[in-house]
């Protein structure tokens, strides 16, 4: 399988992620000094609220773009296998990322979340455990991840459209969770946008790549086409046996 990462792209966020870490624990420091003078006191409570708000922030960040596995690399690991026709493209596209079979395109919707997740009717839930708590401010929101899936799907089908034109593929989204310890009770049927987007463990996203009917295959002119609009103008390129 082909593989095509903007290296430079999680560079930059893992370097604004280290920065947005010391700025947050420079500002909590200082909150901390202020509230043992009385005449600062005032100031120790919005420097705690930017504090905070900068460490969430960089936690957050610093799961996507430094904690490894990257989701990045965990989709490189649960598509080994594939030939040289699949493509994955990471942070690199519209959206994050998107992979290019012989005759599909495909947009992930990566989700880090552990647990059990579970869908009712519209909603999404996770069960309670503690440890969530304790991490509350660094951990991604759970969100509705099928329309969130939908409507990245759309985004990239919009750029797709105003670039190819007529001869634009269709874009199929797909939600991934990709912790290993992901536990989905997903098969409630549901209505409106997002209702149809297939919702997978990363260990099932390869059989159903598989199981998917093959189609025509892409013209190779418009596969490289499509290939240089997905990669964009910064790539590093590499194969993933």
């Amino acid at each position: 399988m082909r593989v095509t990462v903007n290296e430079k792209f999680i560079e930059r966020r893992a370097k604004l992620t280290r920065w947005a870490s010391l700025a947050g624990l420079g500002v909590l420091f200082l909150g901390l000094l202020a509230s043992f003078n009385q005449e600062y006191f005032i100031l120790s409570l919005p420097a705690l609220a930017i504090g905070l708000v900068l460490a969430s922030i960089s936690s957050y960040n610093a799961n996507r773009y430094i904690k490894e596995p990257r989701p990045d690399q965990v989709l490189t690991k649960v598509l080994r296998g594939f030939d040289k026709n699949y493509h994955l493209f990471n942070y690199t596209a519209p959206v994050p990322y998107v992979l290019v079979t012989p005759s599909r395109i495909y947009a992930l919707l990566v989700k880090p979340h552990d647990g059990v997740i579970r869908r009712q009717g519209n909603r999404w839930r996770r069960d309670f455990r503690w440890r969530r708590v304790i991490f509350l401010f660094g951990e991604e929101p759970l969100g509705n991840p099928t329309r969130d899936a939908y409507s990245a799907a759309n985004r990239l089908q919009g750029e797709l459209n105003a670039t190819l034109g007529e001869e634009a593929p269709s874009v199929e989204p797909i939600v991934v969770f990709t912790h290993p310890n992901v536990q989905l009770e997903v098969a409630e049927k549901t209505e409106g946008e997002g209702a149809d987007v297939p919702v997978l463990a990363g260990s099932q996203l390869k059989k159903y790549i598989r199981a998917q009917p093959k189609g025509e295959a892409f013209k190779s002119d418009l596969r490289q086409r499509l290939t240089a609009f997905l990669q964009g103008p910064e790539h590093q390129q590499g194969d993933a046996e």
